[in-house]
Parts: C-alpha cells; structure tokens; sequence
C-alpha cells in the first residue's frame, strides 16, 4: 500500500513538473498551448517560427526531441500531439502537424534534403517542399518523411518506413519508400505499427 502510494507520489510530481518545465524549455517558441509538457529537455533552434498546440506531449528522455526552423520556416504543431524521444522535425518552408499525431521514437521529418539544426552547405538541400501530416496519423519507430510528403488523416506508418509523395487517409503503409498495404482499422493496426517499432504512447 505505501509502495503504492510513493509510486503514485512520484508520478505525479513528475507530471507537474512536466507543465511547468515545458514554458521554459519552449521558451524558445513563438506560440506554446496549455497543458503542453516536456519530459526532460528539447533541443529548440528557432530562427523561423514555431508554434506548439495544447496538450502537446513532448519525451526527451532518452534522447532530446529537436525542433528546429531556418529563417523562412515555420513548423506547426496541434492540439495533442505526442513526439518521442529523438525525433527531429526540420522546417526551412512549412511542417505541418495535424491534432493527435503520434510519433515514434528517433523519427525524422525534415522539408529539405538535409533536414537539422545547422545550414546546409550545399544550396540545392535548402529547396523546401512542404511537409502535412494530417490529423491522427501514427508514426511508429524510425519513420523518415521526406519534402512534400502527405500523409492523409488517421493514416498508420510502420517502423523504419521511408515517407514520399502521398499516404491515403485511414491506410496503413510501410516500407522503402512507403506503399500502402492496407486500409487502416485501428486501433488494431495502430498497435501492431506501434509494437513493431517500439512507439511509447505515454
């Protein structure tokens, strides 16, 4: 019973201190929502824009999360979404990411060929093409979306699957680069993509 109560003690420190640390390490963020927690630190390099939803859930615990944006680029994050440990979402033009997206861990989305925090040397890998993500869409481990793709609403990616070009709403598709393999009837299938990677929902 005390064992119990000293484990929910701690959990529950930790979920307040979650709220309260992600307003400094956002701090970097034109827009964040509220009840928006960080779980230990993100790394923010914002030389565009970035704006953070509500009750967005971002886990840097194993390996920081990185957002970050060149001079020109905005990376837009709704309502509920939840980025694991060592993803990278890159935006030197636009990065969109629909309300309740689940993202595995050390996922890369990226709107240039060289997507990260420094600028790229070579000017061709500057040429952005916009990247959406629409609403629901579940990203298991190690996804890589490349520039311009779209990844239609409620859409299930599988574990170390490469993303171009389109992904249909409610599909599930997987591979290199990602086909469609089947319509989508989560949360079955959301779980199997999540399982096979290792996507960590809380």
């Amino acid at each position: 019973m005390l064992r119990r109560l000293v484990e929910k003690f701690a959990s529950a420190r930790v979920w307040v201190t979650s709220r309260v640390t992600a307003a400094f390490w956002l701090r970097a963020c034109d827009v964040v929502g509220s009840n928006t927690r960080t779980f230990w630190r993100p790394h923010i390099e914002n030389r565009g824009r970035i704006i953070v939803g509500s009750g967005v859930r971002i886990n840097s615990h194993w390996a920081p999360v990185e957002l970050a944006t060149g001079p020109r680029g905005t990376i837009e994050i709704a309502d509920g979404v939840y980025i694991n440990y060592g993803t990278l979402i890159s935006a030197h033009g636009r990065v969109r990411i629909g309300a309740d997206v689940m993202i595995g861990n050390y996922s890369i989305i990226g709107d240039t060929d060289v997507p990260g925090i420094g600028e790229p040397t070579a000017p061709p890998a500057l040429e952005a093409r916009d990247i959406d993500i629409g609403d629901g869409v579940w990203l298991a481990a190690r996804v890589t979306v490349l520039p311009g793709a779209r990844i239609g609403a409620g859409a299930v990616i599988a574990a170390g699957s490469v993303v171009a070009g389109d992904i249909p709403a409610r599909s599930v598709a997987g591979g290199i680069p990602a086909r469609v393999l089947r319509r989508a009837s989560a949360p079955a299938d959301v779980a199997v993509a999540a399982h096979a990677g290792g996507t960590k929902a809380s």
